[in-house]
């Protein structure tokens, strides 16, 4: 379920696209808008994600364990970002453990062309997801 909380997490933050027509100076989510990933995970579970670029960025993520299917889109944010650039994003979030508040910072870095995805999370430096670019049109067919 902790893997289900941060692929949401990951979906409801995000920054608003450059209006610029120049394709080298674009962001990551001009880039990337609409390319879906599957995560590598030698776990029991299915985890795909894709960021849609717009006049609203939105992530969708699809999520199934143990028989139940998630499918779930979300409005992205982009007052939370520190940084985006052609190939990465980064953003806070504050999040509340046991009544002491803490800033989070998750890290999205796509490599290999777009080919592979990471993503790496401060509260957790040791854990990282890994993904490889598929050629679905939306993670939850």
């Amino acid at each position: 379920m902790k893997k289900l909380l941060l692929l949401s997490a990951l979906f409801i933050f995000a920054c608003s696209g450059d209006d610029s027509n120049n394709n080298s100076n674009q962001t990551f989510f001009e880039k990337y808008d609409g390319v879906v990933w599957l995560e590598e995970t030698p776990e029991d579970y299915l985890s795909r994600i894709q960021i849609n670029n717009g006049n609203t960025i939105t992530g969708k993520s699809y999520f199934v364990e143990d028989g139940d299917v998630y499918c779930d889109i979300s409005t992205l944010l982009s007052s939370n970002f520190i940084e985006v650039n052609e190939n990465s994003f980064s953003w806070n979030e504050q999040a509340e453990y046991n009544g002491v508040i803490e800033i989070l910072t998750t890290t999205v870095t796509a490599t290999n062309n777009g080919n592979n995805l990471i993503i790496e999370y401060s509260d957790d430096p040791d854990y990282s997801e890994y993904y490889s670019r598929t050629n679905l049109s939306d993670p939850c067919e």
